[in-house]
């Protein structure tokens, strides 16, 4: 119930309500690379991230990796079945240690939006925004050159999760080359390339645990 009380979704439902989702829900544990769910696995769950990095993707028929979405604490992803999907086209796997979801079963929650119209009017929003993110992305993938893709993920990250240090942003590094390259469309020589050249210029420093963002880089984040 506590859990329940601290997302933002269900701040709309009254103490009964949270009583019957909070008895068809359960905290997961999830060690660092264990997959939560996988590509045909059933859609009838949905996961709000409690604590922790999910990375949502999925691969070609070639075994080539896209990613879809990197999540981070209080998102909610796997919702599926909401769109009308009984099978899952992606899988979900726990980037770091100690990440930790709520698991929701999808059939009590759609009976909940179903009686309590704040609650259906949230979760519209929620995928709402979740479709400007995926179009701004496709966007940035038809707009930008490789070099801007790479220097757009550096800049939201940054905004979105870095910490001021001084005048600059400190980030924790979790993804590997190759892994922003499968975020960006783009190759690991082109990302390690632009790495490079903006840690030449003074524009950021980096090693395996940290990207520090300089002043000079930037970052323009919105208020």
């Amino acid at each position: 119930m506590e859990v329940l009380q601290a997302i933002p979704l269900f701040t709309v439902l009254n103490d009964a309500e949270q009583e019957l989702l909070s008895s068809s829900s359960r905290i997961v544990d999830i060690p660092k690379f264990n997959y939560l769910y996988l590509e045909g696995d059933s859609t009838k769950k949905v996961y709000f991230l409690l604590e922790g990095m999910i990375k949502v993707s999925t691969r070609s028929d070639q075994g080539r990796e896209a990613i879809k979405a990197i999540l981070h604490n209080h998102e909610i992803f796997g919702e599926q079945d909401l769109t009308g999907q009984s099978t899952r086209n992606e899988f979900a796997i726990a980037m770091v240690d100690g990440a930790k979801v709520l698991e929701v079963d999808t059939e009590c929650l759609k009976n909940l939006m179903q009686r309590n119209h704040l609650l259906c009017q949230k979760v519209v929003k929620f995928l709402g925004d979740k479709l400007r993110t995926v179009e701004q992305r496709l966007e940035a993938q038809i707009f930008l050159n490789a070099k801007d893709r790479i220097i757009d993920f550096i800049r939201v990250s940054a905004c979105e999760r870095g910490r001021k240090v001084g005048y600059d942003h400190l980030l924790k590094r979790s993804l590997t080359q190759q892994e922003i390259a499968n975020y960006t469309g783009t190759s690991r020589q082109t990302v390690t390339e632009v790495f490079n050249e903006l840690k030449k210029s003074n524009l950021i420093y980096f090693n395996r645990n940290k990207i520090l963002i300089r002043e000079s880089f930037n970052l323009a984040c919105d208020v």
